[in-house]
């Protein structure tokens, strides 16, 4: 059984993660950066408070997203008090936050097209994309890594490109005919 103390590393690690993606959700919605800044700390606090609710291995993203968006409405509600005019109505959050999920669902499906698609390729190739989008080395430190020329390096990393390119192109064509 995991206590909360073991698990409060892990969140803080969770809420780091996505930080930037709600700060941009936030930003999407009330359009000042000032108050963006703002909401995020409050989004930030409130996700702390509210840890022991969520539920491990569940969508971090979209129940941060849900308390963020609960907060931008209750800062517009605060806002309205104040006769300051907020960029969007609460319609409009609601459609921002559903094109969201909807959006993030997507890049869900291309991430995990993408992920077996670079298993599939060859092990030189997985490794030089490995290297340089991931621990981002550049060409002259992965052609040092794998005892190259900066040339053959960058063929390596095209000839992976182009693999992943038609591999993922294809993936995609098989599940579009499959949900027609």
């Amino acid at each position: 059984m995991t206590t909360i103390e073991h698990r409060e590393p892990q969140f803080e690690r969770l809420i780091e993660q996505h930080r930037a993606q709600l700060h941009g959700f936030l930003l999407s919605l009330v359009g000042n950066l000032a108050d963006s800044e703002d909401l995020l700390q409050q989004v930030c606090l409130i996700l702390w408070q509210k840890r022991e609710q969520f539920e491990a291995g569940s969508n971090f993203l979209a129940w941060a997203r849900q308390i963020a968006r609960f907060q931008v409405l209750n800062h517009w509600r605060k806002s309205s008090n104040q006769r300051c005019e907020p960029l969007l109505d609460e319609h409009m959050v609601e459609t921002v936050y559903e094109v969201n999920e909807s959006r993030e669902q997507e890049f869900a499906e291309y991430q995990g097209l993408l992920s077996a698609c670079i298993e599939q390729l060859p092990s030189r190739q997985r490794g030089a994309v490995h290297s340089h989008y991931m621990l981002g080395h550049s060409i002259p430190q992965i052609a040092t890594e794998f005892g190259i020329k900066e040339n053959a390096a960058s063929q390596l990393l095209f000839r992976a490109r182009s693999s992943l390119i038609t591999c993922v192109q294809s993936k995609l064509k098989k599940s579009n005919l499959t949900e027609s």
